[in-house]
């Protein structure tokens, strides 16, 4: 127990010291700020210490050290900006990018980039060959390719857009990074995501959805929407996202059992490096020794690379699978892999075994003869029940947690309720740009959507057999029929008898060619091509009015009721809307010498 004039001295000292401690704490995310000043006064409080200013001076330089851990890390980017901090740093990055230039007096763009390379470096901005580039940052495309031109580059770094971007995921993802590594997201504190990416990503939706609501769609028969509206019958309704998804397993399920297959239900988890921390239990974790500080994106990009490794044994073997992939968190953020494959029964024993093999080839010895550590396999038994009906749950823990009556699932492996842990899981999945769900062995969703477009356009005539029955499928919602017409499983797209037909030589604001638009499908025999976009829709801001030119295509959404996908109708009337890398805390005071700093 500390002497009493001790604790009166070192009381004195945190009141004296607040002011500094605050302003070397500005910096810092307040996740982060709020452990610091609790390790902060455990350590000048600590009985550890023969005299009361090495008390003092190791609390005070934990905190610098902290501050500077975090500013290195952020590089150029302050990781406690707002949003509209970062709108404001993005505005300024491009003001001072073209002060540069105007400071070159003229020169070309190569001598241009080779002075602000360092300062791009800063912001987690690399050209297109720079081998010190870091993981995640952001590259700049190779000029030659796709029109991109030096002009181009220069274009997009003068852009408050894309620098609004950069700043964004950059910041995001670095402070949630930090917030794995120090235990903020796990099963005890901020389960997948820490709650202040949470709440960035809540803020970020909001202002979203405000934007849609005041952004009007008119086309040229006068028909008016708000982009809120059209999204909502859209898959980015949960609703609707939930429906087609289990319309589209339900349709292999049907081809499955047509074709007598069997259903394997895998399971596929990271090595332990890519693990932050251990659960004991349902509140009760402890730090993983053998992490390596991996982020779950690096974590993705493995299962990824274990996948293609098996996909391409697969194919030697000539076994095509064909079913879902749906990527979830585990608590710490590390993501595993659920697959839901079916294949021929006598096939099914070696899929298996080759996953396995792939699944747990790397760091075997860790796994000490308990292969279902790293890699499980279940197969379904169709006496017991569907296939659908197992996989469910985990399709709607990962939308919204609901079901399709709109009642909650209840509580998920976690012990938290679905509702809450969906929004958590859509957090994570969106600050790491992690795709959760991915179709295998069969023809695009994208064509079944622009064939249900058809089917919903009264009046249109379809010259094409092939392209009738597929539309006829896909309109009521069955997509084992759909699949079916398009020649059944393991086909490559060059093989469908439809394709989709787009328009090419398109261009974005920075003069590049960009991804083509969708116009129609086509058949593939005879080349009898069937528009599914018949409108062309320009997009205004509601309350000024003032026509602008368009810079938006928006999805013809119609009103009729199909199956896979609710559709909701339009109102009648048209409305016009306006390695913990935290420094330590036992050696800290040894590290450096001398008074308060």
């Amino acid at each position: 127990m500390l002497h009493p004039l001790s604790l009166e001295y070192r009381r004195a000292c945190l009141v004296e010291d607040r002011e500094w401690v605050d302003s070397w704490l500005r910096a810092v995310p307040q996740q982060f700020a709020k452990r610091i000043r609790r390790r902060h006064n455990k350590l000048l409080f600590s009985e550890g210490f023969r005299y009361d200013g090495d008390a003092r001076r190791a609390a005070n330089l934990y905190v610098q050290d902290c501050r500077d851990h975090l500013a290195e890390i952020g590089g150029g980017l302050d990781l406690a900006a707002s949003d509209a901090e970062l709108c404001q740093a993005a505005k300024e990055t491009v003001q001072h990018i073209l002060s540069v230039q105007r400071l070159c007096n003229g020169s070309d763009y190569i001598s241009l980039f080779q002075r602000l390379a360092d300062y791009l470096a800063e912001r987690d901005v690399f050209f297109f060959d720079d081998e010190e580039a870091a993981e995640g940052c952001t590259r700049l495309p190779q000029p030659g390719k796709r029109s991109v031109t030096h002009e181009s580059i220069f274009k997009r770094l003068t852009d408050e857009g894309f620098w609004r971007k950069v700043f964004r995921r950059g910041v995001a993802r670095k402070v949630e990074a930090e917030a794995i590594r120090t235990g903020l997201v796990n099963q005890r504190t901020g389960l997948y995501v820490s709650d202040d990416t949470l709440t960035r990503f809540r803020s970020q939706r909001c202002r979203n959805r405000s934007l849609l609501e005041s952004l009007v769609a008119f086309n040229e028969l006068g028909d008016e929407f708000t982009l809120a509206e059209l999204a909502d019958l859209s898959v980015s309704n949960p609703d609707n996202r939930r429906a087609e998804l289990m319309t589209r397993i339900a349709g292999f399920e049907a081809i499955a059992r047509s074709l007598e297959h069997a259903a394997l239900f895998l399971t596929i988890t990271c090595p332990s490096r890519f693990h932050a921390f251990r659960k004991l239990d349902k509140r009760r974790v402890i730090e993983n020794a053998k992490y390596s500080g991996s982020t779950p994106r690096q974590a993705q990009q493995y299962l990824s690379g274990v996948y293609a490794c098996i996909r391409a044994e697969l194919h030697r073997r000539e076994i095509s699978p064909y079913g879902f992939r749906i990527a979830e968190p585990h608590h710490d953020a590390c993501p595993h892999w659920h697959l839901l494959l079916f294949v021929p029964t006598n096939q099914a024993d070696e899929l298996a075994a080759i996953f396995r093999e792939y699944a747990t080839r790397e760091a075997r010895e860790e796994l000490a003869g308990n292969v279902e550590a790293r890699f499980k396999c279940v197969e379904i038994d169709w006496a017991r029940g569907t296939a659908a009906g197992y996989v469910a749950k985990y399709v709607c823990k990962n939308v919204d947690g609901m079901k399709s009556d709109g009642e909650p699932v209840g509580v998920n492996f976690d012990g938290m309720d679905t509702v809450t842990a969906a929004a958590r899981v859509l957090a994570w999945a969106s600050c790491w740009g992690i795709r959760q769900f991915q179709q295998v062995g069969v023809a695009p969703v994208t064509l079944w959507r622009e064939l249900r477009r058809i089917a919903a356009n009264d009046g249109t005539e379809i010259d094409s057999e092939v392209i009738c029955r597929a539309a006829e499928a896909a309109d009521a919602g069955d997509w084992a029929g759909f699949v079916r017409v398009l020649g059944g499983t393991g086909l490559k797209l060059g093989d469908l008898p439809i394709r989709l037909s787009r328009e090419t030589g398109r261009t974005n604001r920075y003069g590049e060619d960009v991804g083509v638009r969708i116009l129609g499908v086509a058949d593939c025999a005879d080349g009898v091509f069937i528009k599914s976009r018949l409108h062309e829709w320009t997009v205004e801001f509601a309350p000024n009015r003032e026509r602008s030119e368009p810079w938006t295509r928006v999805n013809n959404c119609t009103a009729a009721q199909r199956g896979g996908t609710t559709r909701v109708p339009p109102t009648a009337t048209m409305r016009r809307v306006g390695d913990k890398s935290w420094p330590s805390t036992v050696a800290v005071h040894e590290q450096r010498a001398g008074g308060v700093t």
